[in-house]
């Protein structure tokens, strides 16, 4: 099921543009003047609205930052994932998670709070916290097919193995929303494979 980190505002068009220039507005800020000398009124300021308004779509200057949209577990997928019998484990695993997909217009957005993210140890400490349910759910998933495929192990060792894993496909994923080079092919999973067995 999809979600966000706040419904308040964002139930339409207006109030879904009006929390995307109060997180341009946040971003462009903070990447002039540094997350920590950003207040609330700044922003408010920069993109002209009233601070009531702000936090009819925000908590705090942080949650502006960061954004509204978070990935979510595509249950479809999640389903298909724990049934097939085909399906690799890893491989899987990167498609069971949701990304939210910016528009064009949200490009420059993107790259400026990845970049934020990278400044600013606190911020990213924050977006870690955000998504830790999200992997405690596919480390959960994971878990649950890595039983099926092997019964005999003990829990403890399912539950290393799908925590490692889980990590190993949050990385891949996050990388894959990284916009990339022009003209310059993404790396999938897939081109592991001639080496996959040596790995270990």
């Amino acid at each position: 099921m999809r979600e966000t980190m706040s419904a308040r505002g964002g139930s339409n068009a207006r109030g879904r543009a009006t929390a995307r220039a109060i997180e341009s507005a946040a971003v462009r800020l903070a990447t002039e003047h540094g997350v920590a000398a950003v207040t609330v009124d700044q922003i408010c300021a920069d993109a002209g609205i009233a601070q009531r308004t702000f936090f009819n779509h925000f908590d705090t200057k942080e949650d502006a930052l960061l954004g509204k949209d978070l990935p979510w577990i595509d249950e479809q997928r999640a389903r298909e994932y724990l049934s097939s019998t085909t399906i690799g484990v890893l491989a899987g695993a990167l498609n069971l998670v949701q990304l939210p997909t910016p528009g064009d217009s949200d490009h420059e957005l993107l790259l400026a709070r990845i970049a934020l993210l990278s400044t600013s140890p606190a911020l990213a400490e924050r977006q870690a916290l955000r998504m830790r349910p999200l992997a405690d759910e596919v480390q959960s998933i994971i878990t649950l097919k890595l039983n099926d495929l092997a019964p005999d192990r003990s829990p403890q060792e399912l539950n290393s193995s799908a925590a490692l894993i889980t990590q190993i496909a949050s990385t891949l994923m996050l990388t894959s929303a990284l916009p990339g080079l022009e003209n310059s092919p993404t790396p999938t999973l897939h081109d592991l494979t001639w080496i996959w067995p040596q790995l270990l």
